[in-house]
């Protein structure tokens, strides 16, 4: 709590302290009350990265797209040298795909969830000028046209957007590969024209003239491809290359290649410049200049899910990896991992979880690290990346003392044991029991849960491009696992519950990187967790998906929320009970229970009670912003986020 010591004295007249007395009377009797315990969710999600020249040292320093829901977007700024950081928090945008060095001694941005494109000077150290595109949330990735502007790709809306670095006018190029909802990557050809990569509801690619200001397609040479580089004037993809305004195939290619027989190479596009071009070879980093005859090996290192970010002029290569970065040089063959330097903001929490010690768990969008609080002492821990896998860590269950992470973007399972040290990189600890992604199955928006018989429950959402879900049922000790694939109908699991052998399941319209199904209901039903039948089956007309399935054993009900409505299900009649017609509506991410038949959940800053048995609503508490996520413990104590804030409810 912040100290009051060295504030002026506040003048209060009579009718104050009476007031503030009957108030201390209220809470001295019992009246609930939320109290702060922290902001524990600390967590980096860096996207891009560049090489630059400190304008006042001259010295090289990496610069890195910070992710921060709550604080905005970061520019980090590390001396990898001296292992220090600054960091530069922009005025908009969560975070940042997009990041490149233009003319005029500038950094241009292109941020989510905003859409902006945002100029960062690197004289002044200071943020500039800021453009939007309207009715776009994401500018992907970035390239310079042969007009000067920046060009770049967004979503929703599929569309090509530019911005006049002169004059700080947008442009909406257009849209002509629909229903695409993205234009992933951007790349600039040798004579100034951005071929565009759309996806993917029916990925392909198109070639913008900005001279003529006109679309049209690739070379049939260059269907399927999605990213090029700019080398020595050839425009390079894959392990191919083309020249001229037709894009011609050039053989065999204007520079040395890797050995036969250690498999297939590619151009590096992020750390390929006019000057330098890079080539991988599996875990091997070469590098070639202009005019040399044989490639140097930078390095060979297995990067266990990290990223090459950028070169520097001294020929280091750069990356990330989670909450670290790493330099390559010359020879390297482990990865040397840093933890990013400086202080990391907080961050709201994904989801939130009490395991048998009362200890509350949780994790950001998208950093895929977990924290763990300890209410009792508010000692913190925040680990570092859970798995090779980038995205985030949706939910967590536990079995003893060992946590059970469901996370995106691999479709991963992970197994950790806090009591054991940390080895993760070793394979280890945390360790991934099963991916799901390889099976075509990557966003547990339905959650994980433990079974009674020992097994690990999860719900799932399909690939991108494709509709579907499945429930999948694990072993936790070897990870073998089965699916039941789209038992409702062909939707993604959005909500789970688990009791006596039958799955509570609730289904959602939403996809990975499609439209909202349409003319489609959601659905809420019952399997048969041991044969897999489907022993109940309905549509939840009037929401986008079922969700927060929540068990009341005490009464025999399943709360049910219908997109924000809560429905109430008796589960040995297999009919939706009457539901108090004063219920406030949910809006928070999750709910939870208490005593097998209280159901605790947010209605914007309210924190709702509903007694399952007597049927009746209370308002517990007035939490200070919306409250988030809501969770509670077996000793029924209950815990909500608002923000980047965790409180515990005192009764």
């Amino acid at each position: 709590m912040a100290s009051l010591t060295g504030r002026r004295p506040i003048a209060m007249g009579s009718a104050t302290l009476m007031c503030l007395g009957a108030l201390c009377a209220v809470q001295a009797a019992g009246a609930p009350r939320l109290e702060l315990l922290g902001q524990p969710c600390r967590s980096r999600n860096v996207l891009a990265g560049r090489v630059v020249r400190d304008r006042s040292s001259g010295r090289e320093m990496l610069v890195m797209t910070n992710m921060n829901e709550a604080s905005r977007a970061e520019l980090i700024f590390v001396d990898w040298e001296k292992d220090t950081a600054r960091v530069f928090r922009a005025p908009k945008g969560a975070g940042s795909w997009a990041l490149r060095e233009v003319a005029g001694d500038r950094l241009a941005v292109g941020t989510f969830y905003d859409g902006q494109f945002m100029l960062f000077d690197l004289r002044s150290m200071r943020w500039a000028k800021s453009y939007g595109v309207p009715g776009e949330s994401y500018i992907w990735n970035l390239a310079i046209g042969g007009d000067g502007r920046v060009y770049g790709g967004t979503y929703p809306g599929g569309r090509l957007a530019s911005l006049d670095l002169a004059t700080g006018a947008v442009t909406d190029c257009g849209a002509p590969a629909p229903p695409n909802l993205y234009l992933r990557t951007v790349s600039a050809t040798p004579d100034g024209r951005i071929f565009c990569y759309f996806m993917t509801e029916k990925p392909t690619t198109r070639i913008y003239d900005p001279s003529t200001r006109a679309w049209a397609p690739p070379p049939a040479t260059l269907e399927g491809a999605s990213q090029g580089a700019l080398w020595h004037g050839f425009f390079l993809v894959g392990d191919h290359a083309f020249a001229g305004r037709d894009l011609t195939p050039v053989t065999p290619v204007p520079f040395p290649v890797p050995p036969e027989g250690r498999g297939s190479w590619t151009v590096d596009p992020d750390l390929t410049t006019p000057d330098t071009l890079y080539l991988r070879q599996g875990s091997v980093v070469y590098r070639c200049k202009a005019g040399e005859t044989a490639l140097t090996r930078v390095a060979e290192v297995d990067l266990r899910g990290g990223r090459l970010l950028a070169a520097s002029a001294g020929g280091a290569v750069l990356g990330v990896r989670g909450q670290d970065y790493f330099v390559l040089h010359p020879g390297d063959t482990r990865l040397d991992l840093r933890r990013i330097p400086g202080e990391t903001a907080p961050r709201p929490p994904h989801f939130l979880e009490i395991d048998a010690r009362g200890r509350v768990w949780g994790g950001p969008s998208f950093g895929q690290t977990l924290f763990c609080l300890d209410p009792k002492t508010r000692a913190v821990v925040n680990t570092s990346t859970v798995t090779d896998s980038g995205g985030e860590v949706y939910d967590v269950a536990f079995i003893g003392d060992t946590v059970y992470a469901a996370s995106y973007a691999g479709g991963d399972i992970v197994r950790y044991e806090p009591g054991r040290p940390w080895d993760q990189l070793g394979g280890h600890n945390p360790r991934t029991i099963v991916s799901l992604g390889q099976r075509g199955y990557i966003r547990p928006t339905g959650g994980i849960v433990a079974g009674a018989d020992g097994k690990l429950y999860s719900g799932w959402m399909a690939k991108y491009g494709v509709y579907g879900g499945a429930i999948a049922i694990t072993n936790p000790s070897t990870g073998a696992t089965d699916l039941i694939e789209n038992p409702l109908a062909q939707q993604a699991i959005t909500g789970l519950a688990v009791g006596d052998g039958l799955l509570y399941v609730g289904t959602g319209l939403g996809a990975n990187g499609l439209p909202d199904l349409a003319n489609q209901a959601p659905r809420f039903g019952i399997v048969d967790a041991r044969g897999a039948s489907v022993l109940h089956n309905e549509e939840m007309p009037g929401s986008g998906s079922v969700r927060n399935l929540t068990l009341l054993p005490a009464t025999g009900l399943l709360a049910v929320g219908a997109g924000s409505q809560l429905r109430l299900f008796d589960t040995a009649r297999r009919t939706f009970a009457p539901t108090p017609a004063d219920v406030p509506p949910i809006t928070s991410g999750s709910v939870a229970q208490t005593d097998g038949r209280t159901l605790w959940y947010g209605s914007k800053r309210a924190l709702v009670s509903l007694d399952s048995l007597t049927r009746t609503v209370a308002t517990t508490v007035q939490a200070p912003a919306d409250i988030d996520r809501v969770a509670a413990g077996a000793d029924g104590s209950v815990y909500v986020s608002c923000g980047t804030n965790v409180y515990v409810l005192r009764r």
